[in-house]
């Protein structure tokens, strides 16, 4: 049976071509998927081997101790010390290439060249007052030699001349500054109290014989001193990496490739076997078992999925790379690391899939009597669907329906969880009915297309109608995969129309102005200056602080002017009333409310104990949340801030700005902008651009999914194309009599190609329909007064999906079409 098997293979290459494309592809999205999942570990010890570079020890503050120059010079002085370096960074606002104020962190290049967390790439490292150097991705937009303005923590600016670029590696954001200036520089762009780390080298000492030594000098007291290894360790276990998240993601998209695959490898097995009925009839016929008959179809399966495999998992480097390069910067390096756990997992789920698709089809092909080896011809047997599969699947329809229904009148989180649920129970059900709706949706097809098309659309609708579980397996993949992106599109688009018209609802200002640096206060002279330019309205601060609530504990609040609500800013109240606020009032978030169990009427003893302030619960609400309009936990009159802060720092975060009624913000835009040119720190935003801010990640994430569903998209059309190739070679008789009662080549192939589109359209049509039913669902369920999910339908982007599906099938029926009509007549008539 072995010497059978690899006969096997050897005489049906083609034929096991396309299956092997489409595992080889499923299987490259998941050794991509754990490819990545390395990659984001790689990196991330990469930026800590980078920030600790030459590092064989650093000294850190625990507590209120300062690192300051007599301490660095202490340190220098430490046997077994070859160099010490402080380092210092400072927040460093600056204009990109288009003028608008971006914020970047500095740091002072290190003396020593070995203790430097960068790499230069062009030019030189700055080495006087007025000289700077950027990273390749903040200099994207300059030229070495340009001058370059950079603002300090008051908002001066300086100039520096820009003599170089260097790299480091983004991820995590460890020891990554954008700009590097020589000690002098830093110190003009504010007073350094310390520095943030020292970072020692060691002279013919080991780290922990060095270590030693600094803790005999400078430790304790709140000092710190641990060797490189251990402050790698260190920072490994702090940084908040995204892996976990990340490979969560893309092995969800994974698994939607295999899926895709396996149903593609299952049609294709089950075409072969067909193909074969004689083949395997006579082996029944010279003595083997089923057993034997049913393990040789498996073992061929293992050796084309192995086989796919092992080239899927070459490919997955290529797809973690092409997704690296997508998502990352200019300087974002590609890492590609193939771990044993990444090789064994890919191929076993490879070949397991794929053995796993083809055992239907290996037990079915026991089934052939051995008498089926004496027929001259075993042609395709028309598959029609029995009651048991409509049963199936109207009982699978009626519980997606039950839960979506549950689902509607559940809490969020539960109602998430049921839609869930639902929308698997859709697409079981979905692909279940496939062969009973697969007949006649090709025959409508061939009915409305025919007066166009001719005879091409009769052929093509007879040939999908003559075996609709085939035509529905085709059709199955695509209609997944564009079923998820359909859903997760709508469903983004959904969120983004309701941001917009929360946005629209609960910020009435204009213009919201923030500062560039989130801890440096908004001159208090602007507000005034603002109100003074013609055209506006009002103006009112909104400030946020750390208030004490006494027995529940201290949260983020925020203080406004108890008139701007109702007017600037519009808060979805649940509970109460909330048209304005004053002394002795406290409007609350729902998610404080949950925690500590008030509501409105309760009072609340604020502030310190010794002075406690009665403040009485008017309200709960669901806020706003916008960059420099967030409401946070608990809302107060402005005044009411001082007394129940718990400290004294107190500055404003932003400014909401209202125009008068029939004024154009264009209009007023030149005047606030020459207005604001007194604070440089400060950031003025009109509405559409804080819907910009919204909507730009979810644009990004969107982007990504599609990417990554195309994958999936790609292996359903490679299963279209080779469901046409084999029935090609089941039909070819049919053909060749086609062609004697005299339809031409291009008949014959155009034929073909309409099947295709037939297949496509069904396909894609059925899954456009399956995701939306979901995504309305879920856009009710996750809705909220506050941040309402509208069930807005993409157009464009779903006639994309369309329009690409039904461009795609005629190319995917290109090779078949081919094949079909070279066929000969006299070869394709001959017994065989």
């Amino acid at each position: 049976m072995l010497r059978t098997v690899l006969s096997g293979l050897k005489a049906r290459p083609a034929r096991l071509l396309l299956s092997a494309v489409a595992i080889a592809l499923g299987v490259a999205f998941v050794a991509g998927a754990l490819v990545l999942s390395d990659a984001v570990s790689a990196g991330l010890r990469d930026a800590v081997a980078v920030h600790l570079r030459g590092a064989d020890a650093t000294i850190t503050s625990t507590g209120h101790a300062e690192l300051d120059e007599p301490l660095l010079a202490k340190v220098r002085k430490t046997p077994g010390v070859a160099a010490a370096e402080g380092r210092a960074f400072a927040s460093a606002p600056l204009r990109d290439g288009t003028g608008r104020l971006q914020d970047a962190g500095a740091m002072a290049v290190p003396a020593d060249e070995h203790l430097r967390p960068f790499d230069l790439a062009e030019g030189r490292f700055p080495s006087a007052a007025n000289e700077i150097a950027m990273a390749i991705g903040a200099a994207a937009d300059f030229r070495l030699g340009q001058s370059i303005t950079v603002y300090d923590q008051n908002g001066v600016p300086h100039t520096f001349a820009l003599v170089g670029t260097f790299r480091r590696p983004t991820d995590a954001g460890i020891g990554a500054p954008q700009l590097v200036l020589s000690p002098e520089g830093l110190r003009e762009l504010g007073p350094r109290s310390g520095y943030g780390e020292i970072m020692v080298r060691a002279a013919g000492v080991s780290p922990a014989a060095l270590v030693a030594e600094l803790k005999k000098s400078v430790g304790g007291r709140g000092i710190s001193v641990v060797t490189g290894k251990e402050a790698a360790g260190k920072l490994l276990g702090q940084a908040a990496s995204d892996s976990a998240r990340l490979t969560g993601f893309f092995t969800a998209f994974a698994a939607l490739a295999m899926v895709v695959a396996a149903l593609v490898i299952a049609n294709s097995f089950t075409i072969l076997l067909a193909q074969r009925a004689r083949e395997l009839a006579l082996l029944r016929c010279v003595g083997a078992g089923r057993g034997q008959v049913f393990t040789s179809v498996l073992a061929e399966a293992a050796a084309v999925g192995l086989i796919a495999s092992v080239l899927g998992l070459f490919g997955g480097l290529g797809v973690a790379a092409a997704l690296q390069a997508l998502t990352g910067g200019p300087e974002s390096g590609v890492y590609l690391p193939l771990s044993t756990r990444t090789i064994l997992a890919a191929l076993a789920i490879g070949v397991l899939v794929t053995v796993l698709a083809s055992a239907f089809p290996a037990w079915t092909a026991t089934r052939i009597p051995p008498v089926a080896a004496l027929r001259t011809q075993v042609e395709g047997k028309s598959a029609r669907a029995g009651r048991p599969r409509a049963v199936l699947a109207i009982f699978l329809l009626l519980l997606g329906l039950g839960l979506g229904a549950l689902a509607l009148n559940a809490e969020v989180a539960t109602g998430a969880t049921l839609t869930v649920l639902a929308t698997v129970a859709l697409l079981t059900a979905t692909v279940t009915a496939g062969p009973l709706l697969a007949g006649p949706v090709v025959r409508g097809l061939g009915a409305l297309t025919a007066p166009l098309l001719g005879q091409s659309a009769k052929l093509a609708a007879l040939n999908a109608d003559r075996n609709p579980k085939r035509t529905a397996a085709s059709a199955a993949a695509l209609t997944l995969g564009l079923a998820v992106v359909s859903l997760v599109t709508t469903v983004t688009a959904g969120v983004q129309a309701g941001q917009s018209r929360g946005l629209d609802r609960q910020l009435g200002s204009d213009y919201v102005v923030t500062s560039v640096l989130s801890l440096q206060p908004l001159p208090t002279a602007l507000a005034n200056t603002l109100a003074a330019v013609p055209g506006v309205a009002a103006v009112a601060p909104r400030r946020s602080f750390n208030g004490n609530l006494g027995g529940h504990g201290a949260y983020s609040m925020t203080a406004v002017r108890g008139n701007a609500l109702g007017t600037l800013l519009r808060p979805a109240v649940l509970s109460g009333r909330l048209d304005k606020i004053g002394p002795g009032e406290l409007a609350i978030s729902t998610q404080l409310a949950k925690e500590t169990g008030l509501a409105v009427g309760d009072t609340v003893q604020a502030g310190p104990r010794t002075k406690p302030v009665p403040l009485k619960v008017i309200a709960v609400y669901d806020g706003v949340r916008v960059p420099g309009a967030d409401l946070g936990l608990a809302l107060v009159d402005l005044p009411q801030q001082s007394a129940i802060a718990l400290d004294n720092t107190s500055h404003e975060d932003s400014l909401l700005l209202a125009l008068a009624p029939g004024t154009s913000p264009d209009q007023v835009r030149p005047a606030l902008d020459q207005a604001m040119t007194t604070a440089p720190l400060a950031r003025l935003s009109g509405v559409p651009e804080l819907k910009e801010q919204l909507a730009a990640p979810l644009r990004r994430t969107l982007d990504l999914l599609w990417a990554l569903t195309a994958l999936s998209v790609l292996i359903a059309f490679a299963g279209i194309a080779n469901t046409l190739s084999l029935s090609v070679l089941e039909r070819t008789r049919e053909s060749a009599l086609l062609r004697a009662l005299g339809l031409s080549r291009a008949g014959l192939a155009g034929s073909l190609a309409v099947e295709s589109v037939f297949v496509a359209l069904f396909g894609a049509a059925t899954g456009l329909l399956l995701g939306l039913a979901p995504a309305w669902l879920l856009t009710r369920v996750a809705s909220t007064e506050a941040q309402p999910v509208l069930f807005t339908l993409p157009w464009d982007r779903l006639a994309v999906l369309l329009a690409a599906a039904l461009l795609a099938a005629p190319l995917a029926a290109l090779i078949p079409a081919r094949r079909a009509a070279r066929v000969s007549l006299t070869a394709g008539m001959a017994p065989s």
